[in-house]
């Protein structure tokens, strides 16, 4: 009899252990590498879903990667060298605007009829070519330097695929300001 109990009481532990993911979660968007400061800090845009056809925010945080990937919020210091804006262009997606070092660069945040979400960015390629809307696999952000001191940001660097699916290489355009 108590092993009969046993096994039911596995059993139970194993089907009710089986959750619907939490959709007030974020999901990760775009994971964004640096060549400067602490490496084990990377930046994020993550983006909450409200339902299946709309976006509720965005937001750029900091990623501990020696901590299981924990987020937080960008710092004050940050926030005052960095003019940061989101900007909801529809229920699906958002612009997300990092200006700093008199570049703008944007980031468009898109929720697909599939329910998958992506970033999307315009690009000058390595070979010269401008790619309008490119869907952003990787990005690096790459520092301004002066004497080897990390000064300000020099570029985003981004490899992505157009719409028919070509792969590129290049850096996000940025925007004088």
């Amino acid at each position: 009899m108590l092993l009969g109990l046993t096994a039911m009481v596995v059993l139970a532990t194993e089907t009710t252990s089986v959750e619907a993911p939490d959709p007030a979660a974020p999901t990760e968007v775009v994971r964004i590498k640096r060549d400067f400061g602490k490496p084990h800090f990377d930046l994020a845009i993550d983006a909450w879903q409200a339902g299946p056809s709309r976006l509720e925010k965005v937001q750029l945080l900091w990623v501990n990667t020696s901590e299981d990937d924990r987020r937080k919020p960008l710092g004050r210091m940050i926030e005052r060298m960095v003019d940061l804006k989101y900007k909801r262009l529809s229920e699906r997606s958002f612009k997300v605007v990092v200006a700093g070092d008199d570049k703008e660069f944007t980031f468009t945040v898109e929720l697909a009829q599939d329910g998958g979400m992506a970033t999307y960015v315009a690009v000058d390629t390595e070979g010269g070519q401008h790619v309008a809307r490119c869907k952003t696999d990787s990005a690096r952000l790459m520092a301004r330097r002066v004497l080897g001191i990390p000064v300000g940001i020099s570029k985003v660097e981004v490899k992505c695929r157009d719409a028919g699916g070509t792969a590129h290489a290049g850096m996000i355009r940025h925007k004088p300001v």
